[in-house]
């Protein structure tokens, strides 16, 4: 399992944060360092002095002198303790690094081997035991016992356990470490956006430039961002003029095809024979379908979804009516909600979608064709569905995304009959350039039906009642 953030925005700022805290925890750690090597210095500087001076002291003092600094108090504070040596004394030696550090710089400044024993038990609660003192004795305490020669007896100094280790550091300083770093983290936060911020849209206009809608970036960020957008910009500027010299090729020649199409057609009714002017008129009429399908390929590429609304479902029943004039088997079912939908597509492009998919399922299926308006139920965005549906032998699943292809003809038979494989690539690129969305799909009970879902709204912006899922 990846742990780490998937943008790119969260893992430069993780790395920041990272490298803040590592950075931090090191210096802390080496302020920590020296505080203790200060602290055993400043330990070693005390304990050395007070030895010296009692080794001065001590030898000239009596016995009941001796006894008597022996039982002075020492109370709970970090003060040193002088004690005399005894059955009291712990056997047991320090095994933690400041008692270890301390017996090696004592030796070294006081030049003589320098005991030391430890003892840990709960504060005035000393343990009981055999080699315990007896009553009246002063009871061994919790602490570091550092044993010198004074003369020719021992005696041990108590180090209590307060001097072990040096102060904790202080809140104020974790309180200011926390606020730098949250400090670092905005900076990094801002510093890290300029970076990323030009990338994503740079990212969000390559993803346009894939759908077909590419649009400029201006460069921002560091260098090598801007450099990228630059080179995005010039591959746009050489595509787009790539994209308009093939249209003004294709138009040309669609344009050019005309001239001597249409005097074929006055060469075609001077022919005396009506049997060569049948075919000859069937051949000119296939030409003149592939040059219009062609036209209308390239028109499409212009269409985008900023027409003014259009109620589209009076201009679908107008464009019925008209099929059904001409004799098609032809029909159209429209719910209540569909009624004052509105769609922003242009009227002309309507009739194209209409004339293809109709014609599609006329010739390369089955009548009668069934055309369905409804509503896609969304409270954000809500759909109007448009679905036209044959009696046909459909198309199989691996074949539907293939077929909305540019040219693609599933049947090589049909490029013999004045069809070049346009007709649902103009369809989805209209739908496309209107925000909307075409899918192919089966019948109910037999047939292909094909579904246009767009963007729509009413007059007002209320969601009308009635709305139904696209069937």
């Amino acid at each position: 399992m990846n742990l780490l953030p998937a943008s790119l925005a969260g893992r430069t700022l993780l790395l920041v944060l990272a490298v803040v805290v590592v950075a931090a925890t090191t210096i802390v750690s080496l302020i920590g360092e020296v505080r203790r090597s200060a602290h055993v210095a400043q330990t070693t500087q005390l304990v050395a002095g007070q030895i010296r001076l009692l080794q001065t002291v001590l030898p000239g003092l009596d016995a009941s002198a001796r006894e008597r600094l022996a039982r002075l108090p020492a109370g709970d504070g970090p003060q040193l303790q002088l004690m005399p040596d005894g059955p009291g004394v712990p056997s047991q030696e320090p095994d933690f690094g400041f008692g270890r550090r301390l017996a090696e710089t004592l030796s070294e400044q006081l030049g003589e081997p320098i005991s030391l024993r430890h003892i840990n038990h709960p504060r005035g609660q000393p343990p009981q035991t055999d080699s315990s003192p007896p009553r009246g004795e002063p009871r061994p305490r919790s602490g570091l016992w550092i044993g010198f020669m004074a003369g020719s007896e021992r005696w041990w100094l108590l180090l209590p356990p307060p001097r072990f280790e040096p102060p904790e550091l202080p809140p104020q300083l974790w309180a200011g470490l926390a606020l730098a770093l949250a400090l670092l983290a905005a900076i990094a936060t801002i510093f890290v956006r300029g970076i990323v911020g030009p990338l994503a849209r740079l990212g969000e206009a390559v993803d346009a430039a894939g759908d077909g809608a590419g649009r400029p970036v201006v460069p921002a960020g560091p260098s090598e961002v801007r450099h990228l957008a630059e080179r995005h910009n010039g591959m746009l500027a050489r595509l787009a003029a790539a994209d308009a010299e093939r249209r003004e090729m294709l138009a040309g020649l669609t344009h050019d095809l005309r001239a001597p199409l249409a005097r074929l057609r006055l060469r075609l009714a001077l022919l005396a024979s009506d049997e060569e002017r049948a075919g000859l008129t069937r051949d000119a009429d296939d030409m003149e379908r592939i040059v219009s399908q062609c036209l209308a390929f390239l028109r499409s590429e212009a269409v985008a979804g900023t027409a003014p609304p259009l109620p589209i479902a009076a201009a679908i029943s107008e464009a019925v009516a008209r099929q059904q004039e001409l004799g098609r088997p032809v029909t159209l079912l429209a719910d209540a909600a569909s009624a004052d939908c509105r769609v922003a597509i242009d009227a002309a492009a309507l009739q194209r979608v209409l004339d293809n998919l109709i014609d599609n399922a006329l010739q390369h299926a089955a009548p009668p064709v069934e055309l369905s308006l409804s509503v896609l139920s969304a409270a954000a965005s809500p759909k109007f569905c448009l679905c036209v549906r044959d009696h046909g032998p459909g198309i199989a699943a691996a074949d539907r995304e293939r077929v909305l292809d540019a040219f693609t003809q599933l049947e090589p038979a049909r490029a013999t009959s004045g069809r070049c494989g346009l007709g649902l690539a103009i369809v989805r690129r209209i739908v496309a350039g209107c925000g909307g969305e075409l899918t192919l799909g089966d019948a109910e009970d037999g047939g292909l039906v094909v579904h246009l879902r767009l963007p729509c709204t009413w007059p007002g912006g209320a969601v009308r009642s009635g709305e139904r899922q696209c069937r």
